[in-house]
């Protein structure tokens, strides 16, 4: 039997975090170790009990962002998730460049929580649906249209292979299998994309290949 994924939920709301504990009781594969209500509790339990996700309210005492850049770099096999109210462009991306690997919203019904942390849990990155397309152009710079001058016109069918994989959620294991290279050729793969499309990071990499996909589809 597999253990479920470890998870401290950390939010200065009683009532909410009541709320949150239960829905996550609803999933087998994940179990709440500890609950808290600031930067420094957060702190406090992931040094206890090395969870596998860390599920922090973004204005907690002491600042969600915050804790999420500590615990990323001081231990940064654990996957943080920020749980929010705001939709606002640059706590998303703070929260993203501090090493998130999820931000959700509030009203987010129980069975997507679950969904969203189990994305997480499986090593993908997970955004509320609203925040995506609107997230890659505040990251870019830029709300036009893609053009002929875009660099994604100019990748390889095996770049574009790789991009599609980044996009899908999937690591570089996975992606060589996929693509039949070497986990070597991958990472060779992905530090190329991220200069030639000018993505700050993995994340910002696997939103411009979601954002694309989905303006191909339309086309």
């Amino acid at each position: 039997m597999v253990e479920p994924a470890s998870v401290i939920v950390v939010d200065d709301h009683a009532l909410f975090r009541m709320g949150v504990l239960q829905t996550i009781a609803l999933n087998e594969n994940l179990r709440v170790v500890a609950e808290g209500a600031s930067k420094q509790d957060s702190l406090d339990l992931v040094a206890r009990h090395h969870p596998t996700i860390a599920l922090l309210d973004i204005s907690m005492p002491g600042g969600g962002v915050a804790a999420a850049r500590e615990i990323h770099e001081r231990w940064p096999d654990v996957k943080v998730v920020m749980l929010t109210v705001s939709e606002d462009d640059q706590d998303v991306l703070e929260a993203l460049e501090a090493g998130a690997s999820g931000y959700i919203l509030k009203g987010i019904a129980a069975n997507e929580l679950l969904d969203a942390l189990t994305t997480v849990q499986r090593g993908s990155t997970y955004l509320a649906p609203t925040l995506g397309s609107k997230l890659v152009a505040a990251m870019r710079g830029n709300t036009q249209p893609r053009t002929e001058g875009n660099p994604l016109a100019a990748l390889s069918a095996k770049e574009r292979h790789v991009l599609e994989c980044v996009g899908r959620g999937m690591g570089n294991q996975a992606i060589a299998e996929a693509t039949g290279t070497t986990l070597r050729t991958v990472k060779f793969h992905v530090s190329r994309l991220l200069k030639k499309v000018q993505a700050k990071n993995r994340v910002e990499l696997a939103l411009i290949a979601q954002k694309a996909a989905d303006v191909s589809g339309k086309e």
